[in-house]
């Protein structure tokens, strides 16, 4: 009868300390980077919560958010301990819907599950760090912090339990079972195997993000760009309380530098160190410094990423590629907003590896620092994200041409921070512009002034260069030259223009006879070539009016003289022979052959056509 009263008296005691409180009116979480906090008051319980006879067993959340990696969600108790429940979870999704959080987390761990997240999933904090002797009667609070502007949402409700036998740490029992974090170190990997390492990032840059999201316009391309961590420890940096305008140390309250800029502020990085089980940090004085962009509202770092347009080499390293254009976008804030399975083919070790999901990064999702404040950082297998329609994710192509070009993203581009690997944060991405400037066209017109001067011209463009060949041995580089002749013939009139983005050529010939007497050259002289065009061999016949000299010259499309006939002194009478444009090597093309004598020059055009 006695054991059976005890039994009883117990099993009473448990009964009335087995208890759920709710807050079932919430508020909502205000946008970008304002913590809000709910309390919910506690009362009735024993006076010490513990992690074997009596304490807290589970929490259960309701919360509408359009973006739910947006969100860090805290439980904090009466005698200030804080765990992290979510932190920066689900990517793009939506809600907490009946989320429960408990240490054995029947469905794994909260960063393995997807929104809406409805189960028990294990927090990203032990609520066993909770139970810590401590009285849970009092007033307890679900905090919220939305870290990135844009998205919004609501605390509908949240509850906490209370009872018996709290839950094990299945998950967080410090085994290598469950997630990297500082209350589970030996579930951290260092990269050699060892147990003692430092947990350094690793920050790569994505080629894919760019191929789905670029578009181009006439004059300047927009892109997408992230950066990817890969590596064994977040990415995270701290204001150093050090602030400049210019080389000038300032107080960080300063709110503008007397030229009107705002004022830099020196970043130190936090590097976490595993040792066993145990992880501790450390933080390190970078060369990197952050800056208010007022037309996003919050910090940047500055020069963390920036991209520019190449030509490739036969060099694999892209960095080395020379650069035609560059971006004006190098600062970010540093924030989760994907993560290596949900944007899937974004993260790759080296522009030219497999690509990695979170499972195969080791310590996924490890980090505790994320938002646009002065503390920022990337998860492990997490990644930033700056879309191309947000200010300065653009690249002047002012004076580019079209063509095949690689926009060549990199991240951390000065080594401000220090990683585990500083020779994989560079991707290409090949991209064909179509919309810039093309090819210059040659064409020209002339204007024969008094018979002898000919005005040259042709439309006017902007950055080409002009080589002309008169055909008679003279050349110019103005653009629209005027040019004396002191014979007449046909002379084949050749112009080169010439642009970044290539050159082009186009012959005239030009007729001059009214130098000495006015007649037709060509006709007095009897001059003709037949065939022509010609396969191999053609016949030139001529007519000497008077005794002179006579010579053979013959001019390529450019005006360059590249063979010459002396036929000596001939008397008045007809002529011809027999001419073999093989023999002398011309390939196929257009030429002129020119036929001087003492008072008179003619020209005639041929085309030599070599048979296949």
């Amino acid at each position: 009868m006695k054991k059976n009263l005890l039994f009883f008296f117990v099993f009473l005691y448990i009964s009335v300390n087995a208890q759920t409180f709710t807050n079932s009116t919430g508020g909502s979480i205000p946008d970008n980077n304002t913590e809000v906090c709910f309390p919910l008051t506690i009362s009735g319980l024993p006076t010490q919560i513990n992690t074997t006879s009596f304490g807290l067993t589970k929490v259960c959340i309701d919360v509408t958010h359009t973006w739910d990696s947006d969100l860090k969600i805290r439980l904090k108790a009466p005698d200030g301990t804080v765990i992290l429940l979510a932190s920066n979870n689900g990517s793009s999704g939506n809600d907490f819907t009946n989320t429960c959080f408990s240490a054995n987390g029947s469905n794994g761990a909260i960063g393995s599950g997807t929104p809406p997240f409805t189960g028990t999933f294990a927090p990203f904090e032990s609520t066993n760090l909770l139970n810590n002797l401590q009285d849970p009667n009092g007033i307890w609070y679900l905090c919220a912090l939305d870290e990135v502007n844009s998205d919004t949402g609501d605390v509908v409700s949240f509850s906490i339990t209370f009872g018996a036998n709290p839950p094990a740490d299945t998950i967080f029992g410090g085994t290598p079972g469950g997630p990297c974090g500082m209350t589970n170190g030996m579930a951290c990997v260092c990269p050699d195997g060892s147990q003692l390492c430092d947990l350094l990032p690793d920050m790569t840059a994505s080629a894919l993000i760019i191929q789905n999201n670029h578009t181009e316009y006439p004059g300047y391309i927009t892109l997408s760009n992230a950066t990817p961590n890969i590596g064994w420890g977040p990415m995270e940096i701290h204001g150093s309380d050090s602030c400049y305008c210019g080389t000038v140390l300032v107080p960080c309250a300063t709110v503008t530098c007397p030229d009107g800029s705002y004022p830099k502020q020196k970043l130190v990085q936090t590097i976490y160190h595993k040792n066993n089980g145990v992880i501790t940090s450390s933080n390190v004085l970078t060369n990197s410094v952050m800056s208010y962009h007022p037309t996003h509202g919050h910090i940047h770092v500055d020069n963390w990423a920036g991209f520019s347009l190449r030509k490739s080499t036969s060099n694999p390293d892209a960095t080395t590629w020379p650069i035609i254009a560059t971006g004006t976008k190098v600062s970010f804030c540093l924030i989760n907003l994907g993560d290596c399975t949900s944007d899937y083919g974004y993260c790759k070790d080296g522009n030219y590896g497999t690509v990695l999901t979170q499972a195969d990064i080791p310590n996924s999702p490890f980090g505790l620092v994320n938002g646009c404040g002065s503390d920022q950082g990337i998860y492990v297998g997490n990644l930033d994200v700056y879309s191309q329609g947000m200010a300065g994710m653009s690249i002047d192509l002012t004076g580019v041409c079209n063509g095949d070009y690689y926009i060549v993203s990199i991240t951390d581009p000065d080594n401000n921070f220090l990683e585990s690997n500083e020779t994989n944060n560079w991707a290409a991405t090949p991209i064909t512009l179509t919309q810039q400037m093309v090819g210059p066209t040659a064409s020209f017109t002339h204007i024969i002034n008094g018979g002898t001067q000919v005005q040259f011209s042709n439309p006017p463009n902007i950055n080409y260069t002009y080589q002309w060949y008169f055909g008679d041995g003279a050349a110019s580089i103005n653009q629209n030259p005027s040019h004396v002749y002191t014979s007449n013939g046909q002379f084949p009139v050749t112009l080169i223009v010439t642009s970044d983005c290539g050159n082009d050529t186009t012959m005239q010939l030009i007729t001059v006879n009214n130098v000495g007497i006015k007649e037709s050259t060509i006709a007095a002289l009897g001059y003709s070539i037949y065939p022509n065009p010609i396969t191999e061999s053609t016949m030139v016949s001529y007519f000497i009016p008077e005794k002179s000299d006579v010579n053979f010259e013959l001019y390529n499309m450019v005006g360059e003289k590249i063979y010459s006939l002396a036929k000596g002194a001939q008397d008045v009478g007809h002529y011809e022979f027999n001419l073999n444009l093989k023999d002398i090597g011309l390939q196929s093309g257009v030429y002129t052959m020119q036929l001087k004598t003492k008072n008179k020059t003619a020209a005639i055009r041929l085309v030599q056509l070599i048979k296949q």
